[in-house]
């Protein structure tokens, strides 16, 4: 993806990608329960949409992150139900350490680039935007998913809604302090966004308490999620949309 494409990865960028997490969480529950598509033709119309959006990007010039965030959306939602399919037949740990691994080793290729292109995705504050970065919030999302939904089993969705989104502020604290390591914790710190929205997304459409239902809650993060978008301003200016 072009850099004039992507967002400066500041608290405009943590907190839109957080709720692009909850959103996320809540639109491929709604995609997978409503549509009924299976996982195969599921994640076949997603990355075909995701490629749709990468053919029109590569050829518009203007800067735009509109790009970003709507394959952002998309492979949340595909994350889901990746997720979802595979923790019924694989082993919780070992699906776990699989993960693990997958997301350390594209996180690890997104930051090998040449000298020219390492300085642009430095000035960015993320790794550049490849194949490898892609597959590594693909790797993510399903990470987050995952362990997310093992939290909320474990100790509930409520109290592990608010034990990983403190964990979120800490990861978030590193990666703000060491910029030596800003790259890993980066990924360390998405993947903790993955999993906490993951807990909160859940919490918030099926907790009785509010009983909202899955189509409220999906409208309400992703109507927050656009607003944060819209009305945070960009590197300091004024507010403006984004496809500015």
């Amino acid at each position: 993806m072009q850099i004039a494409h992507i967002p400066k990865v500041n608290a405009r960028y943590w907190s839109a990608i957080t709720f692009a997490s909850l959103f996320g969480t809540n639109m491929g529950d709604l995609y997978s329960h409503e549509l009924k598509l299976g996982i195969v033709l599921g994640t076949a119309i997603l990355a075909a949409l995701a490629a749709a959006v990468f053919l029109v990007e590569r050829r518009d010039h203007a800067p735009r992150e509109l790009y970003y965030w709507l394959v952002i959306i998309i492979i949340r939602t595909g994350a889901t139900n990746i997720a979802d399919y595979f923790k019924k037949i694989i082993y919780w740990p070992a699906f776990a350490a699989i993960l693990t691994a997958l997301l350390a080793g594209f996180a690890w290729l997104s930051s090998r680039s040449d000298a020219k292109r390492e300085a642009e995705s430095e000035a960015q504050g993320m790794p550049m935007t490849g194949t490898a970065y892609w597959l590594a919030m693909l790797s993510a999302g399903v990470f987050g998913t995952f362990i997310g939904d093992v939290c909320s089993k474990l100790i509930g969705k409520g109290f592990a809604s608010l034990s990983l989104g403190a964990l979120l502020i800490v990861a978030l604290a590193a990666w703000r302090r060491d910029s030596g390591n800003r790259f890993w914790f980066y990924w360390i710190a998405l993947a903790v966004a993955r999993t906490a929205g993951t807990a909160m997304g859940d919490w918030l459409a099926e907790t009785p308490a509010l009983g909202i239902g899955l189509p409220l809650s999906t409208l309400i993060t992703g109507s927050i999620f656009v607003l944060i978008l819209l009305l945070w301003p960009r590197k300091g200016g004024a507010a403006v949309p984004i496809h500015a």
